[in-house]
């Protein structure tokens, strides 16, 4: 009897422990989503709970259809992993059923492979499946070797089937949560490079903003490299161009470091890193430049800057005839805490290829603005040496009479408007030159209009007095204000232009000028003939340049500087004419102080 109540009661102490462990076991369950350490505990526990000599827990991985185990209890860790179908944890992963044997030597399915390499010696096996929520197998639980020699029974089997699917159930949890956590990492890792992105597209946006607004190729390159800067973090950053004869790289931007003594500084062809990349047209990333052997260390020393690492894209652009090259620099990732990264290569390689367009299209800028210089100077000498003919003619006539006036008084004159005439020529030349210099003034004085147009009437006369009946007719005497010799060279061109076509007729013709004030101020000049009118031909175009008709010896400049002389002063010209009747009509705004209002520079007022 006593014998009969101590069994009992070891076996209801053991049948507490297991209940301890079972509650252990739902707690643990709980307390933790980390998969490698809820795999550690439940082993752990399954083993006291089942009075097994080892316990394994196999996971199905879905990606291989294989199940698998890093968590085998025992002296040493191994990872294990059967195909489905594969020995007793297989067959029970692909049958969804339990498989609880008192010798596993007896069944076909084990696989002893495992005895003989490790020593150990299988005999009781109970395998459960773990199922989820759906009933799909996820894993099987397997013990081995019931401790007190015997084998496992229906009421182990029905313990660790309820274990295993309370472990299904955490670790489908634990997978949710990671599968969870691994997306989230996804999403932070996705939400940084896009903002990496944005920055990136930021910089792009603000360099195109800069080329679009820099006047100046050196402005443009200075606010590119600041801002290339930036974006890749560098301490300092310079871009260097070769010289178009030498080859060699000079410094035309520097940022940061020591820029002012870095830009006085050229490279040799192919020299230092720079110039090997310039050379050879392929990006270099060179986290330690003390290594290579390219580094030009002597630059260094020379301007107290020793960078630790740099990156440096190649820059190509067409110039011409030639391809222009050079190269963008960066130094000091993170003040050269930090290394220079593939990123940063492609950020950099990049906004390069925007650099190397601005400065293909400011080359081309320059070059236009060079050839356009050129044919602008080239008609402006064509105006001035049509108009040179005025003043000459006037010049040899008066020095004609010169010679045979014997009256001190009246030879006086005529030296006076020979020297007038020279002077014309001088303020020609002068406007020549200035105008090869880019610069376009308005010589503007105050006019007495009476003398002006009187001398101008006479000047007609000794020009043109024998083709032309010169008629002046002054309804203002005042003043005004404009460049008096430009406006001289207006109306000699178009009472040379009224002469020529009054030649067609074979007669004299008249040439009439009127002086006139408008209310607002304004000066208006009126020059008429009665002359053929102008063809309908060139009516359209008529002040287009080399615009001739009829004209053996004609150029077609005249209009056209007349027209130019106007709208430099800010006026208008227009036409009328018909056959018998020719009215250019050209008005000069003038200030409210009686300066003129000029569209172009106005060298001075007085």
């Amino acid at each position: 009897m006593r014998a009969d109540l101590d069994a009992l009661r070891i076996e209801m102490e053991r049948e507490r422990a297991k209940l301890r462990t079972l509650q252990e076991i739902g707690v643990l369950l709980g307390s933790t989503l980390d998969l490698n350490e809820l795999l550690t505990m439940v082993l752990e526990r399954i083993s006291d709970v089942m009075d097994a000599d080892r316990s394994t827990l196999y996971l199905l991985d879905e990606d291989t259809g294989e199940l698998w185990s890093k968590l085998a209890q025992g002296e040493h860790v191994h990872e294990i992993r059967l195909k489905v179908g594969e020995g007793l944890a297989g067959s029970v992963a692909k049958t969804g059923k339990s498989l609880n044997l008192k010798d596993a030597y007896q069944d076909v399915r084990f696989d002893a492979e495992w005895d003989r390499r490790t020593g150990y010696r299988t005999r009781s096996v109970l395998c459960v499946p773990m199922k989820n929520q759906h009933g799909r197998t996820i894993g099987v639980v397997q013990v081995l070797n019931k401790k007190d020699g015997g084998w496992f029974t229906r009421e182990d089997e029905a313990l660790l089937g309820a274990l295993s699917s309370q472990a299904a159930v955490s670790i489908e949890n634990s997978k949710l949560f990671l599968s969870v956590v691994g997306k989230n990492i996804e999403l932070l890792e996705t939400q940084e490079q896009l903002q990496k992105k944005i920055r990136e597209l930021d910089v792009l946006f603000e360099i195109a903003q800069v080329s679009a607004g820099a006047m100046e190729l050196d402005e443009l390159l200075q606010g590119v490299l600041a801002r290339t800067m930036r974006a890749v973090d560098a301490e300092a950053a310079s871009i260097l161009l070769a010289d178009e004869v030498t080859g060699n790289l000079h410094f035309r931007a520097a940022v940061g470091g020591e820029p002012k003594k870095v830009q006085r500084l050229q490279i040799k062809s192919g020299s230092g890193i720079c110039g090997w990349v310039a050379k050879h047209g392929k990006p270099q990333v060179v986290n330690r430049v003390d290594d290579d052997v390219r580094h030009s260390r002597h630059i260094s020393e020379e301007v107290g800057y020793h960078p630790r690492n740099v990156l440096c894209v190649p820059l190509r652009w067409d110039d011409g005839d030639r391809q222009g090259i050079g190269a963008v620099e960066l130094l000091n990732k993170s003040k050269g805490q930090a290394d220079f990264t593939d990123d940063d290569l492609k950020l950099a390689t990049v906004i390069a290829g925007h650099v190397s367009t601005a400065i293909e299209q400011a080359r081309s800028r320059e070059r236009r603005e060079r050839e356009q210089r050129l044919s602008a100077l080239g008609q402006f000498l064509s105006s001035v040496l049509h108009d040179l003919k005025t003043p000459m003619t006037v010049i040899k006539g008066y020095v004609r009479m010169l010679a045979s006036e014997e009256d001190q008084e009246v030879r006086q004159q005529y030296v006076d408007t020979v020297l007038a005439q020279v002077e014309i020529l001088d303020a020609m030349t002068r406007e020549t030159l200035a105008f090869a210099r880019g610069d376009r003034k308005l010589w503007v004085r105050k006019v007495y209009l009476y003398k002006f147009f009187e001398d101008l009437a006479e000047q007609l006369r000794r020009a043109l007095g024998d083709r032309m009946e010169i008629e002046l007719e002054l309804r203002d005497r005042g003043v005004a204000h404009f460049d008096a010799p430009k406006v001289q060279r207006a109306a000699h061109n178009l009472a040379r232009n009224a002469a020529e076509a009054a030649a067609a007729l074979d007669r004299k013709g008249t040439f009439r000028i009127v002086v006139d004030r408008r209310e607002d101020g304004a000066l208006l000049l009126r020059f008429e003939d009665d002359g053929p009118g102008v063809p309908e031909a060139i009516k359209e175009r008529l002040f287009e340049s080399f615009t001739t008709h009829g004209k053996d010896e004609g150029t077609g400049l005249g209009l056209a500087i007349v027209r130019q002389i106007v709208e430099d002063h800010g006026g208008e010209i227009a036409f009328e004419s018909e056959p018998g009747r020719t009215v250019f009509a050209i008005t000069l705004p003038q200030s409210a102080d009686g300066a003129i209002t000029s569209s172009g520079d106005r060298a001075a007022a007085s």
